[in-house]
């Protein structure tokens, strides 16, 4: 007898070992994973200076006092952001928090408190196959729910490191949102879809964001406002294209007036080109002499490097300049017009490949084009706007 109580103890004991963990969360259906989002999961909309609308993405409550996660490409352009919720108040960004650029997380500070906010769960417990949800704002249709599965893990070092493959749809808007496990955990960020591809998405493990919640939360830093890269389209026939088409077209037909000391001798000719390549612009003038070779001077500015703000025209009055060591005197033939020039301030020095014109260019952090003085606004119109479209800013033209 004292043999058989002990078989059945150790059957007990065995079987316990064996039982289901009475602390694993218990799977809900994605009605119920919805519902316990609601109002945790939020649009946030990134505007410039003057408040116009840059971009739109999604982002999660972890915290009551507003701490939100979304990717860093969400809240990267732009100079402020609020966040909105599915019932439609709004509430200011604070700034940021915390970020990592490689691995393209970030977490800002919604101006409020009482917010609902969601619990995260373990990336690493992950298995393909496993049933996830995802919410967002694609296409800011806002409190999108959509299903699907891991498909895979994947690594990617030059974009920081692992992934979740998923078949959860992702849409542009999706960026920042959370994905969802069966219990309602969150276990990853909806980050990006492959183009060409059908159903090839991917998120974040949420266990990549968990350091950066032990990093110190408390001191809000400004939102990155970085310049929005210049496409291929923008390049190549969209609005910077037409804009540089119209500055060429303004020295071909003759507005241009670089040619300040030839106009009062008969010995020389001037001939001024630009040319664009992306957001590079290039100014050569080249000076014809009857009484010595040729010569030129070439200025390369990158457009982003140009401060809009500074852009300004100033009128020139050419009378009395220098021409080498005598004061040029007008020929009669020859008007001498009130012209102005368009100056600017670069952040960077301006790369001098020859010569500098003393009156265009007297300094190396500032540049200008002399033109007619009916075109110069016009013409510094169209710089600041190429130069807010190569700075990421947004302009109308």
């Amino acid at each position: 007898m004292k043999y058989i109580a002990a078989a059945l103890l150790l059957v007990a004991a065995m079987s316990a070992q064996n039982a289901p963990s009475t602390n694993k969360s218990p799977d809900l259906d994605i009605p119920a994973i919805a519902r316990e989002a609601n109002g945790s999961v939020v649009s946030i909309v990134m505007s410039d200076k003057d408040g116009h609308p840059l971009a739109q993405g999604s982002g999660f409550v972890i915290s009551k006092d507003g701490r939100i996660v979304t990717n860093y490409h969400v809240i990267k352009n732009g100079s402020s952001a609020v966040v909105k919720l599915p019932d439609g108040a709004f509430f200011a960004v604070d700034g940021v928090l915390a970020s990592d650029q490689n691995r393209d997380v970030a977490i800002i500070k919604a101006h409020g408190n009482n917010f609902r906010s969601l619990s995260l769960g373990d990336s690493d417990r992950l298995q393909v196959g496993q049933q996830v949800i995802a919410i967002g704002s694609p296409l800011s249709l806002e409190s999108t729910v959509s299903n699907g599965i891991i498909s895979g893990f994947r690594t990617a070092e030059e974009e920081g490191g692992k992934f979740l493959q998923i078949t959860v749809p992702i849409s542009p808007g999706s960026s920042g949102g959370p994905l969802f496990n069966m219990a309602g955990k969150v276990v990853g960020i909806t980050t990006s879809h492959l183009v060409g591809g059908e159903n090839l998405n991917f998120a974040i493990p949420i266990n990549d964001v968990k350091p950066l919640l032990l990093s110190g939360l408390s001191k809000n830093h400004a939102l990155p406002d970085e310049p929005e890269p210049v496409t291929a389209e923008q390049t190549t026939g969209g609005p910077l294209a037409d804009t540089f088409a119209w500055m060429q077209n303004t020295i071909n037909d003759g507005s241009f007036q670089h040619t300040a000391d030839c106009r009062f001798t008969a010995d020389c000719s001037t001939d001024e080109k630009l040319s664009f390549s992306g957001c590079r612009l290039t100014d050569t003038v080249t000076h014809h002499d009857r009484k010595k070779p040729d010569w030129d001077f070439i200025l390369e500015f990158d457009l982003k490097d140009i401060d809009p703000n500074t852009i300004k025209v100033k009128l020139v009055d050419l009378d009395g300049i220098m021409c080498g060591a005598k004061l040029c005197m007008p020929r009669p033939e020859v008007p001498t017009p009130i012209d102005a020039e368009v100056r600017f301030s670069t952040t960077n020095d301006i790369e001098t490949i020859k010569s500098i014109s003393p009156i265009s260019f007297p300094d190396r952090n500032t540049g200008g084009f002399l033109l007619t003085e009916e075109y110069a606004p016009r013409f510094a119109k169209a710089l600041t706007h190429a130069v807010k479209l190569c700075g990421g800013k947004p302009s109308t033209f």
